[in-house]
């Protein structure tokens, strides 16, 4: 026997999903739902099929072929319109002389075909329905029939008035070749409409087979949702890999963290990459490739291939299209629907039954409850506050950094020279690679300064007199993430113009393609590591030769941790690899630092900060650069020995332009800032503490001081801004780097964050007590200003 699938199917009711793909190609547990049907087919001896197609055909025929890697024979027929059910197998009647099978391609069932079939020898039939029981008969055709099968009354879509019995078409239909005599070539023709009530009407021999086992029409999202809940559940009889524990699936080449979490029934596609602490609970479903970052937490998700959720991200009863994008932190809730490539950004929230068209872009911070059909959110600055910042595999691939590369040529100009460098890990080197192929391309000579750390490249930019420099780097909390530093001539950040521009030039691809002799230069650059240790022992000298400090390194091979070590020993310090008690330590964990005191305390910012003040006033400066959101005590420290206290916004190229002015840095031409490279940080309080012989506890003075960040939409902030503004007292707030106001307990700074959607929260009291009081007051006015707006 043969069997026509019909696989035309547009699945409008599954939209948005299936936008992009036809019905049939839509994933039950990341197989096709036809796939499901031809391995059902082959299981009950079919071996050629006829494919009716209409809706997307390339993409079935691109998927299956000719069926031989399913031991299969297909043969495609395409519609150029749509001819309806009977019309589209009168459409390939020619591969049809004998008994054959019609089923729906887009269903999911296990019935027992074998049987179906010699119910319909034995009676003789022309044609038999396969029908199956339904506790809602409603939304499908009720199909009436006598003791021996034979099929009395067709009631399509009754209402519960009509219903007499609870057996449904199940579009399984046995037929006769000669039943499709009655239908006309290249009409639009139906079985259940058309064909089996005249039939009926002329007496032949109809029977409905009453099928044992599982079917579902899969005719709404919901429904969709359900099928997949039923396959993990056992109720289906389709293949399954073998189960890693009891009710977890999982295919070849799934990497799990050791810390990750499985609870069952779940099906994890093969290549899936699952992180550090990420949460996958039951009936979730991940299609191959997908990427579930570290935190992450899947409760009923279902995902399509490619799909990645960013660290911290909660989705929960969801369905998300091909190669969506979830950014960390952001909450998808039940019923929510992805389409394909659909982006969500960081710390968005999409509320419960939400659709999402394919390729939208939600931005960071959205709170969406309406579906998003037509047109498309604009999205954020590309630039962050030292450069760019983003997940190599989705914000920010390596054909977006070779594509800025060659935007960051352009703005230098064909012949100008550029020094690349990297970090130490393989996504930072990728990045950099990515950078070096844009650069060239876009005319310039590339000088590839290696991997580095401490912030290395800004120095070595003027060093080596470039036209400027980027260095890419990974954070180490999340391998995927790379950042590029971008600096000036100077070393500096690029300044808000310089990043509009070269902004333009990427958004409008407004950038040269060069090639041959036009190509840019690549040239090796060695020695600065070398280079840069003598400039800062020569600015910040021992002042005690043989003065001890402790260096405790996590890991040992640390790259920052043994750059600092070398610091010290060339600059006539003696170090000890570990905390010395009596003896000030520098911590370095994962290339991030920090001091410990003579007395094993960690030194806050605000100590650092007192330190550097201090370290000014042995330089004899005028005056000291202090960043608005210290506490009062630093500047009340810089103006009791007599220097001028310079507040600036948060920004650090705000904090170096007004450092340089004051002399707050060192290094000369080739200039180095304290604040904004770690060796430098140490260079200032180490110079100060062995010169002195004073210790780092001596200036240590306890503060009361909290933070917080608090949500807020990108189209809120304005708002809220207005609003905090208005009801702010003139004579008591600093309009500045948002608004900072003093209060009878202390102060607290409000800012509007430039990268996230948030507002960033600092608070100074005379209590912790009081100042947890004061963030909490800001926080409430935020939220009650943003829904003020609503």
């Amino acid at each position: 026997m043969k069997a026509v699938i019909m696989a035309g199917g547009e699945g409008t009711r599954l939209r948005p999903l299936t936008c992009c793909v036809p019905k049939p190609m839509v994933p039950i547990l990341n197989r096709p739902m036809m796939e499901h049907i031809l391995k059902l087919l082959k299981r009950h001896g079919f071996r050629e099929i006829a494919c009716t197609l209409w809706y997307l055909p390339g993409d079935v025929t691109a998927y299956f072929q000719d069926g031989s890697a399913w031991g299969l024979s297909l043969e495609y027929f395409i519609e150029r319109e749509p001819l309806g059910t009977a019309g589209s197998v009168k459409n390939a009647a020619q591969a049809l002389n004998s008994t054959f099978v019609v089923m729906s391609g887009d269903a999911l069932t296990d019935i027992d075909l074998s049987a179906a079939t010699a119910f319909h020898r034995a009676k003789g039939s022309l044609a038999t329905l396969v029908l199956t029981r339904v506790a809602n008969p409603l939304s499908y055709g009720v199909v009436l029939t006598a003791e021996d099968g034979r099929i009395k009354q067709f009631l399509e879509k009754p209402t519960w008035s009509q219903v007499f019995s609870d057996t449904v078409n199940t579009g399984i239909y046995i037929l006769e070749p000669e039943v499709l005599e009655l239908v006309e070539p290249g009409r639009k023709v139906d079985f259940s409409q058309d064909v089996f009530p005249e039939l009926l009407r002329r007496g032949a021999p109809l029977f409905g087979y009453i099928a044992e086992g599982y079917w579902s029409d899969v005719g709404s999202l919901e429904i969709y949702r359900k099928a997949q809940r039923d396959c993990l559940e056992g109720k289906v009889g389709i293949e399954l890999p073998e189960s890693h524990a009891e009710g977890i699936y999982l295919e070849e080449g799934v990497k799990l963290d050791p810390t990750a979490s499985l609870e069952g029934p779940l099906y994890i596609g093969r290549g899936s990459r699952i992180g550090p602490d990420a949460y996958i609970g039951p009936y979730s479903v991940l299609g191959p490739f997908s990427q579930v970052d570290a935190g992450a937490s899947l409760k009923h998700a279902l995902l399509w291939p490619g799909v990645r959720v960013g660290r911290g991200a909660r989705l929960r009863g969801c369905v998300c299209g091909k190669n969506a994008v979830i950014e960390p932190e952001s909450e998808i809730y039940e019923g929510v629907i992805l389409g394909d490539k659909v982006r969500v950004g960081a710390m968005s929230t999409i509320y419960p039954k939400t659709k999402v068209w394919p390729e939208k872009i939600i931005p960071s911070g959205s709170r969406v409850g309406r579906s998003v059909i037509w047109g498309s959110q604009e999205q954020r600055p590309i630039f962050t506050k030292f450069g760019l910042a983003g997940d190599i595999r989705g914000s920010l691939t390596t054909e977006t950094i070779t594509q800025f590369g060659l935007s960051y040529a352009a703005f230098l100009g064909e012949g100008k020279k550029a020094l690349v460098t990297s970090g130490f890990s393989g996504t930072a080197d990728l990045a950099k690679q990515a950078l070096v192929v844009g650069l060239r391309a876009g005319g310039v000579h590339v000088h590839d300064g290696g991997q580095v750390a401490g912030r290395l490249t800004r120095f070595a930019v003027q060093a080596l007199a470039m036209d400027g420099a980027l260095h890419a780097t990974s954070h180490p909390q999340d391998p995927m993430g790379v950042v590029i530093e971008c600096w000036d001539r100077r070393g500096w950040p690029l300044s808000k113009a310089d990043q509009r521009k070269i902004e333009g030039i990427y958004v409008r691809e407004d950038y040269p393609r060069f090639g041959g002799s036009d190509v840019g230069e690549f040239i090796q650059v060695a020695g600065l590591r070398k280079r840069y240790l003598k400039h800062l022992v020569k600015h910040y000298p021992c002042g005690s030769p043989g003065f001890t400090v402790g260096l405790k390194v996590e890991p040992a091979d640390d790259p920052l941790g043994e750059l600092i070590r070398d610091f010290f020993l060339l600059g006539g310090y003696v170090v000890v690899p570990d905390a010395v008690p009596g003896a000030p330590t520098v911590v370095v964990q994962s290339q991030e630092w920090f001091i410990l005191d003579e007395n094993g305390n960690r030194l806050s910012e605000q100590d650092w900060w007192k330190g550097f003040v201090l370290a000014q006033l042995s330089k004899e400066k005028r005056g000291v650069a202090l960043p608005v959101n210290l506490s009062e005590t630093v500047a009340e420290t810089a103006r009791a020995n007599g220097l001028q206290v310079c507040v600036t916004k948060l920004e650090p190229l705000f904090w170096m332009e007004a450092a340089s002015e004051l002399g707050n840095h060192s290094g000369g031409e080739q200039g180095v800032f304290p604040h904004i490279e770690p060796l430098a940080s140490l260079g200032e309080l180490f110079s100060l503490i062995s010169s002195q012989q004073i210790t780092l506890s001596s200036w240590q003075e306890k503060t009361h001081m909290k933070t917080a960040k608090v949500p807020c939409p990108w189209s809120e902030k304005g708002t809220v801004m207005r609003r905090l503004i208005e009801n702010s007292d003139p004579e008591r707030t600093l309009y500045f780097d948002g608004i900072k106001e003093h209060t009878d307990s202390g102060w607290a700074l409000v800012v509007p964050d430039d990268e996230e959607p948030v507002f960033r929260l600092y608070s100074e009291a005379g209590t912790e007590a009081e100042a947890a009081v004061l963030i909490q007051h800001y926080a409430d006015l935020i939220r009650s200003y943003e829904r003020e707006d609503k």
